[in-house]
């Protein structure tokens, strides 16, 4: 095993590994910061107390955007149109249509809110998981320093 893992774990990111017959998952297919972190997140570990916990081990990707979760997308933005047109007409003006934008303009307005949200919500410490590397192999002796 590569130690730099153990080491320097600000590079890379981790899932304990499960094993299903013969496929094997990451927990909730969820990654952590830190190999504490994710033994963390496996309620189990300390009441059943395996020999040995497997951990699959990625590089740290680049930091997560909030627009890169894609909820502001065309659909959703031409959904909030359609609806605040639906309320204006119902309370004020009968099929006033002022919420019509062209795709031109959806897409600027897309623009728009995700260049906000990238920079007014702090993602720091939010990273993607980036390229797997290896699954290692942690002894009880070794992962139980890190409970």
């Amino acid at each position: 095993m590569n130690n730099d893992y153990l080491e320097n774990q600000n590079k890379y990111r981790y899932g304990v590994c499960l094993r299903y017959k013969k496929d094997v998952y990451v927990y909730e297919n969820t990654y952590h910061n830190t190999i504490a972190n994710a033994l963390s997140a496996m309620p189990f570990l300390k009441e059943d107390s395996p020999a040995e916990v497997k951990i699959a081990v990625h590089e740290r990707g680049d930091l997560f955007k909030p627009s890169e979760c894609n909820a502001f997308d065309e659909d959703a933005i031409t959904h909030l149109l359609d609806e605040s047109d639906e309320m204006i007409q119902f309370n004020y003006f009968p099929e006033a249509g002022l919420f019509d934008l062209k795709d031109e303009e959806i897409q600027e307005l897309k623009k728009l809110i995700n260049d906000f949200l990238d920079q007014k919500i702090d993602t720091t410490g939010y990273y993607k998981v980036g390229k797997f590397i290896e699954i290692i192999t942690l002894t009880r002796e070794q992962y139980t320093k890190y409970l």
